[in-house]
């Protein structure tokens, strides 16, 4: 088996994605900050695992273009739904493939860095979850083991519990990291705010040391 994870990178509509964040931006801005989080989640998922180990799970030709122009390819189907698409991609590429692990790894995590990604991969427990800081949602989850095939992704409204309960049923061993840097994720308007804060502050203390 390979040693290198198959990560998966979700992507909805460039074009349509971060609607909640239409009180601050307007539908370009939201595009372009989409497009920008894409770009920064492919090359982190290509960092770490090299291109052939990773896939954009997106029917957005957009999306498809801007893989394409870093050497990832794309899984872009057309599923009603997250959960359809992973059960897809898993049915079409595990069964013929060598990976033991999969790691689902959203766009949208601008605080996100190899190393903490890496932390969240080395784990051994058959499912590792990183939740969201509100733990609410899902933010990193990883597969190992006969969960490759097994597993039944819940992603939507309160997934974390959703997966938690999963592994709980089936007797699957489990490991919950809180890592900030993977639960700061961009939802609500408030969070685009702080992120932007944070950006600020980070050019403030460059800035400083010259």
């Amino acid at each position: 088996m390979s040693s290198m994870p198959l990560v998966l990178i979700p992507c909805k509509s460039l074009a349509f994605g971060k609607s909640r964040l239409s009180p601050l931006l307007d539908a370009s801005e939201r595009e372009a900050l989409c497009r920008d989080l894409l770009i920064n989640t492919l090359s982190l998922a290509v960092d770490l695992a090299g291109t052939a180990n990773v896939f954009l799970v997106s029917a957005d030709v957009a999306a498809g273009q801007i893989a394409k122009g870093t050497g990832v390819k794309t899984y872009g189907k057309e599923w009603p739904d997250l959960n359809s698409a992973l059960f897809g991609i898993r049915e079409e590429l595990i069964k013929t493939a060598h990976w033991d692990q999969i790691i689902v790894l959203p766009i949208d995590l601008p605080l996100a860095t190899k190393a903490t990604i890496q932390s969240a991969a080395e784990e051994t427990a058959e499912i590792t979850i990183v939740p969201d800081r509100r733990e609410r949602g899902t933010n990193v989850l990883a597969i190992r083991g006969q969960t490759l095939l097994e597993f039944p992704f819940a992603y939507g409204e309160g997934s974390f519990a959703k997966h938690l309960q999963t592994a709980a049923e089936h007797g699957w061993s489990l490991s919950t990291r809180r890592i900030p840097a993977l639960a700061f994720d961009i939802d609500e308007p408030e969070d685009y705010l702080e992120w932007k804060k944070l950006q600020a502050a980070s050019s403030h203390a460059v800035a400083a040391k010259y």
